[in-house]
């Protein structure tokens, strides 16, 4: 099993690393997670919420965040790109959504 961690950019997406992939987005926030997931990994901690708490990232990153647990190294992946969210059983587009979907 792996974790792995992911910054949500403006446009949506969820990114590993400091910069999106798909449109090159980046901020302090990314930069701060990308920096807790370099030492947690380099202490050989398991990513979590809880982990990155623990190197007092700012609350402004911890809710660009989510770590994802994936059953095998193959099954991970770098970028994803939702298309929108079910939100309180609705489906929603995300450019329907408020900025704390973006």
């Amino acid at each position: 099993m792996i974790s792995r961690v992911y910054c949500r950019c403006n446009s949506g997406h969820y990114f590993t690393g400091v910069h999106c992939p798909l449109d090159g987005w980046s901020s302090i926030e990314s930069r701060e997670l990308a920096q807790a997931v370099e030492k947690a990994t380099a202490e050989h901690r398991s990513l979590s919420v809880a982990e990155l708490r623990r190197h007092a990232i700012s609350d402004a990153t911890l809710s660009r965040a989510i770590v994802i647990e994936f059953g095998s190294d193959a099954a991970a992946f770098d970028a994803v790109v939702p298309e929108g969210y079910v939100v309180n059983e609705q489906w929603r587009p995300i450019t329907t959504l408020g900025r704390e979907f973006k």
